[in-house]
């Protein structure tokens, strides 16, 4: 093979993988961060969840085409308003540029007045591109008074709750706290520091 020859298909390995490199970048306007569908999350003083199902985010390119293939290890997070443990559900984007991610609390948060006002906003970014897109989640605690451990007092306050609206209560984020609710009270049901 001749010198020039060899030039030239080296040039062209160079241009295709630069092509490959910029087809990938997702572009901080055109990509976005979703909570749901779920209506909000659930913490507890034990930081066992539940777990929060799924920040979706979808990685596009500056003329909207998706970005399938990027690994979850290249997505980062930002999270204010509590204490989280997000883990990858999928592996890596798909055909329309969309990875799931579920979401922990790992400690209560605390509800401030009026009811329903905690929230976490999660941010996120992609390779080193920061997302202009974030979005809010509304936040319930089983440790409804916030003392630290999920007891007598707050199954006081869940049963004066019980079958209303009130979203203290509202563990499955139906719009009304019911049966459902009181079967993921029960199960968190003295978590926490209840030795005071």
């Amino acid at each position: 093979m001749s010198r020039t020859l060899a030039g030239v298909l080296v040039g062209i390995m160079v241009l295709a993988l630069a092509g490959v490199a910029t087809a990938g970048i997702p572009d901080p306007d055109n990509s976005n961060v979703v909570l749901g569908p779920d209506g909000g999350m659930c913490s507890c003083p034990a930081g066992d969840g539940p777990a929060y199902e799924y920040i979706t985010v979808t990685a596009k390119r500056s003329d909207a085409t998706p970005i399938a293939g990027i690994p979850y290890g290249s997505f980062f997070f930002t999270v204010t308003g509590g204490e989280v443990t997000i883990t990858h559900y999928d592996d890596e984007t798909n055909s329309v540029g969309e990875i799931r991610f579920t979401m922990v609390a790992d400690e209560t948060i605390i509800k401030l007045v009026p009811p329903g006002s905690e929230y976490l906003t999660v941010e996120c970014q992609i390779y080193t591109v920061v997302l202009n897109d974030s979005d809010d989640l509304q936040v319930n605690s089983f440790d409804i008074d916030g003392n630290g451990c999920v007891g007598l007092s707050d199954f006081g306050i869940f049963a004066s709750i019980y079958l209303t609206s009130d979203p203290r209560g509202d563990f499955d984020w139906n719009g009304t706290v019911g049966l459902s609710d009181f079967g993921y009270f029960a199960s968190h049901y003295l978590h926490g520091d209840c030795s005071k």
